[in-house]
């Protein structure tokens, strides 16, 4: 086997571990405030859920990458599928006792968000692995697509979750939760038995001239594309956050079409992303620098016409331009960022850059929450106003870099 070819199998193992957490993810988010409202926990308890796990998962982040980077990022990608396997058994666990009568109002919020955090604090060496392992084995100028490559596992899973969450929730709302366990525990077993450890021959190989290139060094910038990168995250959590309840506010929705909507609008989002990735991204039509205010002009317009909007199909409209924008901006701005710091900080950007999603789910949902309490199309114009604001910034550092 040459080393392009184990370099390709390597990052399609990758692509499929991240492609099962994706899964879950996304099947989570999507029934998660149908969830809540049908156990009569309120906007603020599923918030308060959503960004305590996001704090212990982005902490969690940049401790496992630095841990993975010493023991072997194969080794810790194994120990974060498996904690994410047990984890989410454990929180459908609290769901099924909350239905049955058992658990009720703060007991089940405490035990759901327990159950939760620990979650967190284990599946969150998942990403980390598995984008240093891709970093590890591309050269620079690959960097983007392996990148990309990888992490397009989050569009993919964006795709089959909500599919998956529709036709299960009808026979139960916490019945996907339970049935997401299969695709982690088949990926658990994918990278133990088939992806090499770091050190294997065909990896170092394919790995020459890493430690050579030279890195465009520039701490100001790093710092800037690592918070841009928070942003995405948080104006996306401030939109799945509402996004549920607005289903059922504005179009008199019951919990389960609820889910079901929200299913497809993050289908047609992620749909565009993955295109976007797979034609653009990946056969490197655009420079990293040059998505990155593409990716941000996007954003910041498919949110405010989720804000304007009247009609459903022109808030499918805008889910498309997001997902045009979240295709471009996650990939490049991981990209730059590790490419912009010194090599010897690559592990700990890299820990920084996958922490970004938890980053943006600690402030978004809270936010969210109690922007919604005033006006129920608040959250989307305040996640346009961010986006707006880092649109300005980092266009302005990275004219300034060149």
């Amino acid at each position: 086997m040459t080393a392009q070819t184990s370099t390709s199998a390597s990052l399609n193992i990758l692509f499929c571990a991240l492609l099962a957490t994706a899964i879950g993810q996304s099947v989570m988010l999507t029934t998660l405030p149908s969830l809540g409202r049908e156990a009569g926990l309120s906007e603020f308890h599923i918030a308060t859920i959503m960004s305590s796990s996001a704090l212990i998962f982005a902490f969690g982040t940049s401790f496992w990458s630095r841990v993975a980077k010493k023991r072997g990022y194969r080794r810790i990608l194994m120990v974060g599928l498996a904690g994410y396997s047990a984890g989410t058994l454990a929180f459908a666990g609290m769901w099924s006792l909350g239905f049955s009568g058992v658990l009720s109002g703060s007991v089940l919020f405490i035990a759901l968000l327990v159950s939760r955090s620990l979650q967190s604090t284990i599946m969150s060496a998942s990403p980390p692995s598995a984008v240093g392992y891709a970093i590890a084995i591309s050269a620079n100028a690959k960097r983007v697509g392996a990148i990309s490559r990888v992490t397009s596992a989050n569009n993919v899973g964006q795709l089959v979750g909500p599919v998956f969450a529709g036709v299960l929730v009808s026979f139960s709302l916490v019945f996907p939760l339970y049935c997401v366990v299969i695709f982690t525990l088949i990926a658990l077993f994918l990278v133990w038995w088939k992806l090499p450890n770091i050190n294997h021959p065909s990896v170092t190989t394919a790995n020459k001239g890493n430690a050579s290139a030279a890195a465009k060094t520039n701490k100001g910038i790093t710092l800037v594309l690592v918070l841009t990168c928070a942003s995405l995250f948080c104006a996306m959590a401030m939109m799945q956050q509402t996004l549920g309840f607005f289903f059922i506010d504005h179009y008199h929705l019951t919990p389960v079409q609820s889910a079901q909507q929200v299913g497809i609008a993050m289908m047609l989002s992620a749909s565009t992303a993955l295109a976007i990735q797979l034609l653009i991204v990946q056969k490197h039509r655009i420079s990293a620098d040059g998505m990155i205010p593409l990716a941000l002009l996007c954003l910041t317009l498919a949110y405010f016409v989720m804000y304007v909007h009247q009609h459903m199909m022109l808030l499918y409209a805008a889910m498309l331009l997001m997902g045009a924008g979240m295709g471009l901006g996650y990939p490049s701005l991981a990209a730059a960022a590790t490419q912009y710091c010194k090599p010897g900080n690559q592990a700990q950007v890299t820990g920084y850059i996958t922490a970004t999603p938890a980053m943006g789910y600690i402030m978004g949902p809270p936010v969210a929450a109690m922007l919604y309490q005033k006006n129920i199309h608040y959250p989307f114009l305040a996640a346009s106003v961010l986006l707006a604001g880092f649109l300005i910034l980092v266009s302005y550092f990275l004219l300034r870099n060149k």
